[in-house]
């Protein structure tokens, strides 16, 4: 993400943050789940049989939380920037 006085997000900024929702859904799922006597994991119902990608995942969505964080403090510092002056519109 580069700042001009403008946010600009790229593709690995979308990436993460859809991952990070992905795992919260999925975490809310879980404690759903505990309240039910249910195994609401999404990650474990579907890659449960292969537990190393199952590790994987978790790795990989805990990595794009870190990059969230990341991401809030560079969105943190645009909003701290001085902005170009604005054009006036003409009269």
């Amino acid at each position: 993400m580069k700042s001009d006085g403008q946010i600009r997000t790229s593709y690995l900024d979308w990436t993460s943050l859809v991952l990070v929702i992905v795992g919260a859904l999925n975490w809310g799922l879980v404690g759903i789940g505990e309240f039910l006597n249910a195994n609401w994991n999404l990650v474990t119902l579907v890659f449960g049989s292969i537990p190393a990608l199952e590790s994987a995942v978790y790795v990989i969505v805990g990595l794009a939380g870190l990059y969230e964080l990341y991401f809030a403090y560079q969105l943190y510092g645009a909003r701290s920037a001085p902005r170009a002056p604005e054009r006036e519109a003409a009269e």
